[in-house]
């Protein structure tokens, strides 16, 4: 994807047929606006209020509580506008990225003192004579010809590599890449039974256009900073993959970012150059990439520390002195670190946890068919792929119908195909097994979340004796978790994982887990050494350690009502099995900074970006009282790693943050302002949403 992004030229020309299931795409709104008209643009009327889509919900989730239930929050706008919300990653040595340096390094020939290659030279006499220095030079002035041997050879064999080294620096210095040279090996015989190797230095004239193409950078992985607007951070990896003509997992990233925002990370390639890889991102639009550095180690996911949020939050209507409260009361008691609602992906008749109960219990035909049921929030090919499938069960043909290979139904298709309409366990296995992983942590995450509702439900922020605390060394620390984001849109091979259990590996890495963390005694609450948000609680698992209090039973409790146990989760196929991890249950956020501006149309834009910052690009001036007709909040905060900003933001809200009823508050307040302005506002006068 990506590859037809280019500009200018039938060669740039973007393929649309190539993209037909981006519900953001205007052209495919303005086709679904021309299926709804009678064909002359005229549209029919519209019902007032636009359909709901069946969306999952906090409450379906077990986000239920507050850190501060008896004050009331306030109304806002969250993402009216994917500019309203920017991301930037804080790395382990905690600096905040920003895309401030768009110069793409080049290699340079670092000269070297004349005296210095002649003394070089002098030292080389008895193996480089002057005659051959003639040959270089000939060679160097020569026009290259491919159907000629055009190269100078030196036996080098008594030669060190430091010597060596001399030699290609003297070639590289004087002759400024015309020409290359390399290092072999050669076998040459001896008599009918022996034979010797040698070593030579063979001196080429290269072909037009290309130079020394040894890599001389000083490490061995490129790092740099995208900075992207309203794209995934997948589908910016798989761009620059294809590019590159690499596979995706050679494009390493930290951690996942919001699609919908504007958003800063650091991403890694090993040995391309910078100058390949600026262009193979210069033909996505709303992704731009620099600062780049090496380093001797790729980055992995989770080698951050967290990140920056810069959000605005519109249509406040509040009197601030109120929202001031809420504030307060956020940065000194912090919020419940509930799981967010994109881990539990968008439809809420098949949420993702369900089919992660499904493959826990080995049900691996109900989990195939829950990953390809029909739901009403599909984007149109979708719906119309799994309506097919559901009916015909015909996974070859509902296959041939995707133009890519991406999606998670995309694959598991292919292995139906492959391995047999009812052969569902190899058939998932086609399911990268990173993107497996999400639907029994979404489990994991559903009963942390439960669980996390009810402590706060029964015993407020109060320390009890047997929560759960990282032993010293490690305090402050959280297991990893697994990647924060939901199954979705993501360019990866297919792999077939080994998911036999290797019964010595698991012994040797159990009780890992239960060594990180001690209950708390009566003594240590006494102390005031320890803070709520000091605890942590479990995410269920065969190898952790629960709470010493009544909280541990409630783990077993609900695991029991889908028939599962602790025990249970040690699967037999590895890929499933959940050995557990541990998440604080408090998040306390220090650095949280506001302030309150005024504007004037739901288009302003309220935060520049990190590339309008650095092109100096202006950004909507605040009007005066009289001409600012709404009133924005802005806020800026940092959140540790697999913490979610819109758990924060509720906390704020004490309502709902999930998307719909987003949409529902945009329009009821968008359409009150009009109604103040105008009382005769018809259907067709209403607004679009952002």
């Amino acid at each position: 994807m990506g590859k037809d992004r280019g500009r200018g030229g039938g060669r740039g020309r973007r393929n649309f047929q190539s993209r037909p299931y981006n519900k953001n795409n205007w052209r495919g709104q303005k086709k679904e606006h021309l299926k709804q008209s009678n064909g002359d643009g005229n549209s029919q009327p519209r019902n007032k209020q636009p359909q709901q889509k069946c969306t999952l919900r906090e409450n379906q989730v077990g986000i239920t509580e507050f850190t501060n239930p008896d004050l009331s929050g306030f109304t806002a706008i969250l993402k009216s506008r994917f500019s309203d919300f920017h991301v930037n990653e804080i790395n382990t040595e905690g600096h905040v990225l920003q895309l401030n340096d768009i110069n793409v390094p080049k290699l340079e020939i670092k000269p070297v003192d004349a005296a210095q290659l002649e003394e070089w030279r002098k030292k080389l006499e008895n193996v480089i004579a002057d005659d051959v220095w003639q040959q270089i030079s000939a060679l160097s002035t020569a026009k290259y010809d491919a159907r000629s041997e055009q190269h100078v050879e030196i036996n080098v064999t008594s030669l060190d590599k430091e010597q060596r080294t001399q030699i290609h620096q003297l070639v590289k210095q004087l002759y400024l890449g015309k020409l290359v040279s390399k290092t072999l090996d050669q076998a040459e015989k001896q008599d009918e039974a022996e034979t010797e190797t040698k070593k030579v230095i063979r001196i080429l004239k290269p072909k037009p256009g290309r130079s020394d193409n040894r890599w001389n950078f000083p490490g061995e992985y490129v790092n740099f900073v995208v900075h992207k607007v309203n794209m995934d951070t997948s589908e910016v990896a798989s761009t620059i993959a294809n590019q590159l003509h690499l596979r995706p997992s050679q494009v390493n990233y930290c951690g996942t970012k919001d699609k919908r925002a504007k958003t800063t990370q650091s991403f890694c390639i090993k040995r391309r150059s910078p100058e390949a890889i600026a262009n193979a991102a210069r033909g996505m639009r709303n992704v731009y990439i620099g600062n780049f550095s090496f380093s001797s180690k790729t980055l992995k996911l989770g080698d951050l520390q967290g990140n920056r949020f810069r959000i605005a939050l519109r249509h406040i209507t509040q009197p601030q002195e109120h929202i001031e409260l809420a504030l307060q009361s956020l940065k000194e008691r912090g919020f419940i670190n509930y799981y967010g609602l994109q881990r539990f992906g968008n439809s809420a008749s098949v949420p993702t946890y369900e089919v992660g109960v499904a493959l826990l219990k080995r049900d691996y035909k109900l989990a195939c068919e829950l990953i390809l049921k029909p739901r009403d929030n599909d984007v149109e090919f979708m719906r119309a792929i799994r309506e097919d499938w559901w009916e015909n069960r015909d996974s070859a043909a509902a296959a041939a119908k995707f133009y890519n290979n991406k999606y998670i139904e995309k694959k598991l298709l292919d292995g139906l195909a492959s391995f047999g309409e009812n052969d569902y366990s190899a058939a998932l296995r086609r399911i990268p097994r990173n993107m497996l992983l999400l639907y029994p942590h979404a489990y994991q995450s559903l009963i942390f979340n439960r669980i996390a509702s009810r402590r706060i439900k029964e015993f407020g922020l109060l320390l009890i004796p047997g929560d759960l605390v990282y032993v010293e060394e490690d305090n402050n620390q959280q297991v990893p978790d697994a990647e924060e984001s939901t199954p979705a849109a993501e360019t990866v091979d297919p792999v077939e994982d080994d998911m036999e259990v290797d019964a010595d590996n698991l012994l040797e890495e159990e009780s890992i887990f239960k060594r990180k963390v001690r209950p708390l005694t009566a003594e240590d609450i006494a102390s005031d050494k320890y803070k709520l948000s000091d605890v942590v609680l479990p995410l269920p698992g065969y190898d952790i350690t629960y709470p010493n209090n009544e909280c541990a039973a409630w783990y077993e409790e609900m695991l029991a009502e889908v028939g599962l146990s602790s025990e249970l989760l040690r699967h037999k196929e590895k890929t499933y099995a959940l050995g557990g991890a541990y998440r604080k249950l408090l998040i306390q956020t220090n650095d949280l900074k506001w302030s309150f501006r005024r504007y004037s149309t739901p288009e302003d834009t309220l935060i520049a970006s990190d590339w309008e910052q650095l092109k100096n690009i202006e950004i909507t001036p605040e009007p005066s009282e009289s001409e600012g007709k709404y009133m924005a909040l802005l806020l800026e905060f940092s959140l540790p790693t697999a913490a979610y900003a819109t758990m924060l933001l509720r906390e704020l809200f004490k309502q709902d943050t999930s998307t719909a009823t987003q949409m529902q508050l945009e329009q009821a307040e968008i359409l009150k302002k009009l109604e103040t302005e105008s009382p005769t506002v018809t259907d067709e006068a209403q607004p679009q949403l952002i």
